[in-house]
């Protein structure tokens, strides 16, 4: 088994060549394969490496991976619970398109909901160890924001690698308080209503441009907690999760209009 992933079966599993070899990502060897399987395929599509669309299949996907069919499969199926792929009877895995606008509302409402409940549970719950844990995460985070401003003239391969960190660095901080929500079940409703999940697939066409915001959204979020008042947490979460959704409103619109746009080209060839 190979830690870093082919490309010779591209083509065939929908993958897109890109300007470096950063469109296709390295296998970390810190998680379990499943584990490491999934987020190498998440990465792909929230870089763009994989055509909207396409159908994924798990033998080319294997063999672009360098690991067998069983750790594909099961990525495949928790990214079909995110919404990113659908699953089709008889046919296998396709990208799914972006999310309708009632989904998407559908989506932050339930989202809603799980974030400003884990929050209150764990600034009552967490203790010293989760304002410390949720510090480090923002720090990191700060971190990969200044990295993605100071490579200006990265190619495009090289900043959706850039991108794709922040919005790692962004979803962690989330997933801390998760974890210190003290309920496993939490996590895994998150991860599967997450629309920031369908927003990863939108900027890998559109560019990520909220980092800036998210990361102050973010810091006051860490303010509130730090004062010990789960009340002032939730309501900032709340705001997150409000700006979140009209940013997400946006991509949406912009995604839209791409596709008219593509199609008047076709049209017109």
């Amino acid at each position: 088994m190979s830690g870093a992933l082919r490309t010779d079966d591209n083509a065939a599993s929908g993958v897109r060549r890109a300007d470096s070899s950063s469109a296709i990502p390295l296998l970390a060897h810190t998680e379990a394969l499943s584990e490491r399987v999934y987020r190498a395929i998440l990465q792909m599509l929230g870089q763009g490496s994989l055509a909207r669309g396409a159908m994924l299949r798990i033998n080319d996907l294997s063999t672009t991976l360098g690991v067998s069919a069983t750790p594909v499969r099961e990525a495949l199926a928790r990214l079909a619970a995110t919404g990113l792929v659908v699953h089709e009877a008889r046919k296998g895995y396709r990208i799914a398109p972006p999310p309708s606008a009632e989904r998407l509302r559908a989506l932050m409402d339930a989202r809603k909901l799980i974030e400003a409940a884990a929050v209150v549970r764990a600034c009552r719950d967490g203790g010293e160890a989760f304002r410390v844990e949720l510090a480090a995460a923002l720090a990191a985070q700060r971190v990969e924001v200044e990295n993605l401003h100071s490579t200006r003239r990265a190619n495009r391969a090289e900043r959706a690698a850039l991108e794709w960190r922040v919005l790692e660095a962004d979803l962690h901080f989330h997933h801390v308080i998760f974890d210190h929500a003290h309920n496993p079940f939490i996590r895994l409703m998150a991860q599967a209503l997450n629309a920031q999940l369908h927003r990863v697939r939108q900027s890998a066409e559109h560019g990520l441009g909220d980092a800036d915001q998210a990361l102050l959204e973010h810091e006051a979020i860490l303010k509130a907690v730090e004062t010990g008042s789960p009340e002032a947490a939730e309501r900032e979460m709340l705001r997150h999760m409000a700006l979140v959704e009209k940013r997400s409103e946006a991509d949406l619109l912009c995604v839209g209009s791409s596709s008219l746009s593509r199609e008047m080209d076709e049209a017109a060839r």
